[in-house]
């Protein structure tokens, strides 16, 4: 394969949500950070990944500051930005208590007056987040929202966190937090390393991430990346995301 020229680092932003992105100097950076360099650094293009709070990595993205964006919907308000045609995630959005606690999400009514927590500037899937104005949504944003989130939900401020089943997964795996799942989506979002529309080159990164990722699912290097941080290929094991 031609080696591509690149004049500037690829520098893709997210705020930290293992497995998906995790902290900048953690051995483990996150396996969409490690599926971008594999893709991306053989190819000439000299990957930055840095931790940003998730509405201003979303500006920066906007003004063409940074490169790319890791783990977003492909939403309306995106349709400028250069989306790869598979996704670099898929999981369920999903509603957690405190193990004990009996409130089970069911729709609508259920959450009539829930103090939830939430993050600043997230959308939740089309599925939930027209729901989502019916509760007392407790915000909380920064690169450690998810960690304060937790908090808030062990020290009774809020009844429930709403939170990618991935994640959550993820992080009672590695903190040993007890968490109870009280329902979640009947489907499951697809979540994009997406890239600039004001840098150039954006639609051919884009293409450039298919293309690799197609190449690592064949090789078995994906399964390997994967394996280091619990997680299964959703492609090989689509009959558990329902």
């Amino acid at each position: 394969m031609p080696r591509a020229q690149a004049a500037e680092p690829l520098v893709l932003v997210s705020d930290p949500w293992c497995p998906v992105a995790c902290g900048e100097q953690d051995p483990r950076p996150g396996y969409v950070v490690e599926l971008a360099q594999a893709i991306f650094e053989p190819l000439g293009y000299p990957v930055q990944y840095q931790i940003v709070p998730f509405s201003r990595a979303e500006m920066l993205v906007n003004r063409g500051e940074v490169s790319g964006f890791i783990g977003v919907l492909q939403l309306p308000k995106r349709q400028s930005w250069h989306f790869p045609k598979h996704p670099q995630a898929v999981s369920r959005v999903c509603f957690y208590t405190l193990p004990g606690q009996r409130w089970q999400f069911s729709g609508l009514a259920s959450l009539e007056g829930l103090r939830l927590g939430v993050i600043r500037g997230y959308n939740y899937g089309p599925e939930l987040e027209p729901l989502l104005p019916l509760a007392h949504r407790d915000e909380i944003s920064g690169v450690d929202a998810l960690r304060r989130n937790m908090a808030k939900l062990q020290a009774g401020r809020v009844q429930a966190l709403v939170e990618y089943e991935l994640v959550a997964q993820y992080q009672q795996f590695s903190s040993g937090l007890k968490l109870r799942n009280a329902g979640c989506t009947q489907t499951a979002d697809a979540l994009f390393l997406a890239f600039s529309p004001q840098q150039p080159g954006g639609a051919k990164l884009a293409q450039l991430l298919d293309e690799g990722m197609q190449r690592m699912r064949k090789s078995g290097e994906l399964a390997r990346i994967l394996q280091r941080y619990g997680v299964q290929d959703w492609v090989s094991g689509a009959k558990e995301v329902k």
